[in-house]
């Protein structure tokens, strides 16, 4: 085994020349993909053309952000792999989401999930969701680009604000000069550079373990990084303190896909964005079947990290576990490798920022500035509305990160903890769609009670949660914060709506389970 420095050195020139060169190509994407957006369907969403390999591709790396890369790695160094268990749902929850609620969409051609809520509940309901799910996802990016930032910080001594700017300026002038194609194809970039970064590190650390991949879950079994917990009784029961359950992962797991699938713009904006709802099951396939793998590899790599500087003295140790991928890269790799793989982080960070600020602009555009402030707006005003309102969402979210740094002393408790508990806020919207899908009698009042039900139960668990963390016993757990909202909302909304006779069948055509055949899939 080789000796190693502690204290982390400065990248070299030619680490920093990987950086710049990344930066400037992505740049040269945006001014490339500006040229023929003349139009919403262009700017927004491809020309409702793109090819369904590309957009399952896109749809990974933009749900993929350095929370997951830096997370994933962080967890298992710290806690195991018991969190990994989730993997193992993750492609049945995502396909059977999909399967719910896509469909739906491609039924009544939207730009937004929101059109549909229009649609069903009326444009109260419609206004109602997308200004929450704007807010709740600009404080989200923010969030990302604080946590990101934090991380960098701990690993190569980056100031935060450097890195806030750094990537949050970029990311919103190339989202904003080429639109969803510039979003896309620097997706695709970003996936070849993730992908080479993170095979680069699991080699490199593997090599530098005794007993190279064996060696590394040897190691990790042997020192309380497995997975003990699932051998437990108490793991596959309800707990409100336990770190971690199998009932509470597999809540956090659907929650989370039947966000992405009903009501997350990021998301479903790129599935919108192929030719037909066949293309879109193609491309979320495909995105299924390259996020399983990727994931479990970050799983491997989090451990391989922990045999590496389980070798060392304990002095030598990183002091949390999110920053000892950093540290590794940072301290152990050679030149320019661990610029490659900071740009490939950058990737990360990036593609949360260009796909969350192109959704955003998509929703403010038509879900707000076409319904209420302009709704004779033309093509070119509704494109020109879309640049400032990316502008605008950027340097927004550039803001919440700043002021992240400047009032908070930290993240939380891990990355992923805390990430979990924050996207927690999004179950509030699931609901209200499948209400509206599955009833016949349901009104714009049920769907109102909903949302502020599911808004306010999670809203509640939330703060418990961030202030039951000071408590000598640790509290309650991040997994069960998102539990109590949706099913209590579902309920009382469902309970109202029986009370209503069935609206007329006319009316609900191509909006509920019950009419779906009555209108053709788009190309299915």
């Amino acid at each position: 085994m080789h000796t190693y420095p502690i204290i982390l050195a400065d990248m070299s020139l030619g680490d920093y020349s990987v950086m710049a060169l990344y930066l400037l190509a992505v740049m040269g994407i945006g001014v490339w993909f500006s040229r023929g957006n003349c139009d919403t369907e262009s700017y927004l969403l491809g020309g409702r053309n793109m090819p369904w390999w590309l957009i399952g591709i896109s749809y990974v790396v933009s749900l993929l952000s350095t929370l997951t890369m830096v997370g994933v790695p962080g967890e298992a160094y710290t806690n195991g792999v018991t969190l990994a268990v989730g993997e193992f749902m993750s492609p049945l929850f995502t396909i059977l989401a999909f399967h719910i609620f896509v469909r739906f969409y491609f039924v009544n051609r939207v730009f937004t999930p929101f059109e549909y809520l229009g649609r069903r509940f009326g444009s109260g309901i419609r206004a109602l969701a997308a200004g929450y799910f704007w807010l709740s996802r600009v404080i989200y990016i923010g969030l990302v680009l604080y946590a990101s930032a934090k991380v960098f910080t701990g690993a190569n001594n980056w100031p935060v604000w450097i890195t806030i700017l750094t990537v949050g300026g970029v990311g919103t002038l190339y989202t904003l000069l080429g639109g969803f194609k510039a979003v896309v194809w620097s997706d695709f970039i970003q996936f070849i550079v993730l992908v080479g970064g993170i095979g680069l590190v699991v080699i490199y650390a593997v090599a530098e373990v005794p007993g190279g991949a064996v060696g590394v879950i040897t190691h990790a079994f042997e020192n309380g990084r497995g997975a003990p917990d699932i051998a437990e009784p108490w793991f596959y029961g309800f707990s409100y303190s336990a770190r971690v359950t199998f009932l509470g992962l597999a809540a956090v797991i659907f929650n989370e896909k039947m966000f992405f699938n009903s009501s997350d713009q990021i998301a479903l904006q790129r599935l919108l964005s192929t030719s037909s709802y066949r293309q879109a099951k193609r491309a979320m396939y495909t995105s299924v079947l390259l996020v399983t793998p990727l994931v479990f590899v970050l799983w491997f790599l989090g451990l391989a990290i922990f045999g590496f500087y389980g070798q060392l003295p304990v002095d030598q140790r990183p002091e949390q576990g999110d920053l000892a991928l950093f540290r590794f890269i940072a301290t152990q790799l050679p030149t320019p490798i661990p610029g490659l793989i900071i740009a490939a982080m950058l990737a990360a960070i990036m593609s949360t920022l260009d796909s969350g600020i192109n959704s955003l602009a998509t929703v403010a555009t038509k879900d707000f500035y076409t319904r209420f402030f302009r709704p004779n707006a033309t093509e070119s005003n509704q494109v020109a509305f879309s640049r400032v309102m990316t502008l605008v969402t950027g340097v927004l979210a550039i803001l919440i990160g700043l002021l992240l740094n400047l009032t908070s002393d930290g993240i939380g408790a891990t990355v992923l903890e805390t990430a979990t508990a924050w996207l927690s806020l999004s179950v509030a919207l699931p609901p209200v769609f499948l209400l509206g899908m599955l009833s016949q009698r349901a009104t714009s009042g049920d769907a109102l009670v909903l949302l502020a039900v599911g808004w306010v139960v999670t809203a509640s668990m939330l703060v418990w949660y961030l202030t039951s963390q000071s408590h000598p016993d640790g509290g309650i757990s991040f997994m069960i914060v998102g539990i109590p909202g949706p099913v209590l909302a579902i309920g009382i909304g469902w309970a109202m709506s029986i009370r209503h006779p069935p609206l007329p069948e006319s009316r609900l055509r191509g909006l509920t389970f019950k009419s779906l055949n009555h209108r053709k899939v788009t190309n299915q």
